[in-house]
């Protein structure tokens, strides 16, 4: 059963209720519309860590250690057999690195040569030249120039020469400057330049130590002066080396007398370095040499 018809709105209140029951909803506008909805975070695709790939050490590095260890022990021969192997190997080869192991061997040989050379006798003094081997010449003459260039290279080098020469204030002056080279803070080096200063002072030990047995069987007495050029000593260092080994001073006319003994031992030092039993790292005799 149907009612009355609902009487149409009479008074303003009224109409203005009918109106809003009776409107459609709005639209959204064209600004709401394109409003993009936010988007949600995406998820960080993990990445994996980046870590540096070790460096590939070449022989040289490799082989480092054992010259390292066989310095410090003074086993210089087997030095020279395990550095010859390694080097001989690089076949013009012009990696830095290789002066972990021809520096040490070019001191080697020095240090050996001074110990065994063979002396010859044609007049008294040419007992004052020996023969130097030509090992330590051939190490340095086979590196490639980009090598032999290289400040430590041109170093070896010029002990080298004056040994060779037997330039005898050269070779002290030229063994204190490599010295101080290796020493100093501008050298790379930092486990080789310990070595080789060791290595250094160890050669010039045992260089002096043949020089010194030399003097007395080429000189029946010598000018304090002189010795001094040969050996690299201050007067007063000759002196007290001198004196305990038996020789005489006269100190009114600055002579030097050898003992007239033929026993070797009251007329010599000895042969055999003491650094090269144990080469010590970190040595000051050089500092002391003169010019």
């Amino acid at each position: 059963m149907t009612g009355p018809p609902t009487p149409p709105p009479s008074s303003a209140t009224e109409i203005e209720d009918a109106a809003r029951t009776t409107l459609p909803p709005v639209a959204p506008t064209v600004e709401s519309a394109a409003a993009p909805v936010p988007a949600q975070p995406a998820t960080e695709q993990q990445q994996p860590p980046i870590t540096s790939q070790p460096t590939q050490k070449s022989a040289y590095e490799l082989l480092f250690p054992s010259i390292v260890e066989l310095a410090r022990s003074g086993s210089i021969q087997d030095l020279i057999e395990v550095a010859e192997r390694g080097d001989l190997s690089a076949d013009q080869d012009k990696n830095p690195a290789r002066l972990l192991l021809v520096a040490p061997l070019v001191l080697a040989y020095l240090i050996v040569d001074e110990l065994y050379a063979a002396t010859r006798s044609d007049s008294i003094r040419a007992t004052l030249i020996t023969f130097l081997s030509p090992s330590a010449r051939h190490v340095l003459t086979r590196l490639p120039d980009t090598l032999a260039t290289q400040p430590l290279v041109q170093g070896l080098f010029n002990l080298l020469a004056s040994v060779c020469e037997r330039k005898y204030t050269n070779i002290y002056s030229r063994a204190e400057q490599l010295h101080q080279f290796v020493s100093g803070p501008s050298f790379s080096g930092e486990l080789l330049g310990p070595i080789l200063a060791g290595m250094v002072t160890a050669f010039v030990d045992a260089f002096r130590k043949k020089t010194f047995n030399l003097l007395a069987r080429a000189y029946t007495s010598i000018p304090l002066p002189l010795a001094q050029t040969y050996l690299g000593w201050t007067a007063e260092q000759v002196v007290n080396v001198a004196v305990p080994a038996g020789w005489e001073f006269h100190e009114t006319r600055f002579i030097l007398t050898p003992p007239q003994q033929s026993s070797s031992s009251s007329r010599s030092v000895d042969s055999a370095p003491s650094s090269l039993l144990a080469l010590n790292l970190v040595v000051d005799t050089v500092a002391n040499l003169e010019s």
